[in-house]
């Protein structure tokens, strides 16, 4: 887009529990992202960048400030670049621990010294974004990968992975798995390989129950459906997201409904509350959960959870509040007879989804 000013901005906060892939990164090799930034203000003809970082990484943002200054004084960063007239200057801003900051238009807000709350687009970002102006806005890993795919080609990246999702994906392992960790795969491995294969499935003799992708906002897979390959559409046919990378492993122990109830209570607690239905929605889905667990509804309260999954889902004004229902519908998909068990006892069991 056209305009006097433009803007380059790095999403690195990273608010999914137990997510923590751009923390490696910005630990380990800070002037990657520095560069694929550079490159991306010279395609756009930016002048400015910011890289916007959890306040909960002092370590990386020690090592992102020495970056900053090792680049400059290379000439890698500032006016003149190379000796052309390139100017580009990045400065971070930390967040203050919001998880809907990692939401764009929050993220946005948030530099500019405003509330971190979420706007309705359109206007995107890159019409009207920081401070009105043209903003290009991507997550960390996105800007990571753009020196390597320069230095060795489009058609190299694009021999990795699936015809729609193309590269590799790093994710966080965590949970009942025996080897916790970050691991980087092809899109489209399947996600049996990487939680057996790579993660060396459930500990103790155990057997694994399912898989959630994408945070608190994604799905819970069960372990019929683990061959499935891991790209962008196939979790999304599943009613899960790729999110940003996170995937947590629950093993035969584990209890669906509790784990509905424990990210609905995440999603609960960071709600910025500018718009309703996410709001009130998910404090009533997490009243309503904790009555299931607690043996305490009938079939109407599920009818009325489900309801309310579809209309925080299909009206809620940012991505936090629309994906917040995932975990719900996923166990209700996959694991309805958990909550079947914990209706009231002579209670006329669900009718299958």
């Amino acid at each position: 887009m056209p305009g006097e000013r433009k803007f380059v901005v790095c999403n690195a906060d990273e608010g999914d529990p137990g997510a923590f892939m751009d923390r490696s990164v910005l630990e380990s090799d800070p002037h990657r992202v520095l560069e694929g930034m550079a490159i991306a203000a010279h395609a756009i003809g930016a002048t400015q960048g910011y890289i916007y970082v959890r306040g909960e990484y002092p370590q990386a943002i020690h090592r992102l400030e020495v970056a900053i200054k090792q680049a400059k004084k290379l000439g890698l960063l500032g006016s003149g670049i190379f000796e052309s007239p390139l100017n580009f200057r990045v400065d971070l801003r930390i967040g203050a621990g919001a998880f809907v900051c990692g939401e764009e238009t929050a993220l946005i807000a948030s530099i500019e010294g405003k509330r971190g709350t979420p706007r309705a687009r359109p206007p995107y970002p890159a019409e009207r974004g920081l401070w009105d102006s043209p903003t290009l806005i991507n997550n960390f890993e996105t800007f990571a990968n753009i020196p390597p795919i320069i230095n060795r080609g489009g058609d190299w990246f694009a021999s990795i992975g699936t015809a729609k999702s193309k590269g590799t994906k790093v994710f966080a392992l965590a949970g009942k798995i025996r080897y916790t960790g970050l691991v980087e795969v092809p899109m489209g491995m399947p996600l049996k390989a990487i939680v057996e294969d790579l993660g060396g499935g459930a500990p103790d003799g155990g057997t694994i129950k399912a898989v959630q992708t994408g945070g608190p906002s994604g799905g819970c897979i069960p372990a019929s459906l683990l061959d499935t390959p891991v790209d962008y559409e196939s979790l999304q046919a599943l009613g899960s997201i790729m999110g940003s990378g996170g995937m947590i492993v629950m093993d035969q122990t584990t209890n669906m409904v509790e784990v509905a109830k424990y990210f609905m209570e995440f999603c609960m607690d960071e709600s910025c509350g500018k718009c309703i239905p996410c709001r009130a929605g998910t404090v009533q889905m997490y009243r309503l959960l904790s009555q299931i667990v607690d043996g305490q509804a009938t079939q109407a309260e599920v009818q009325q959870l489900e309801a309310l999954c579809d209309m925080v889902k299909h009206t809620s004004l940012c991505g936090l509040g629309q994906s917040a229902p995932n975990p719900v519908l996923s166990t209700l998909r996959y694991f309805r007879s958990e909550y079947e068990q914990s209706l009231k006892p002579g209670r006329v069991a669900l009718p299958l989804a």
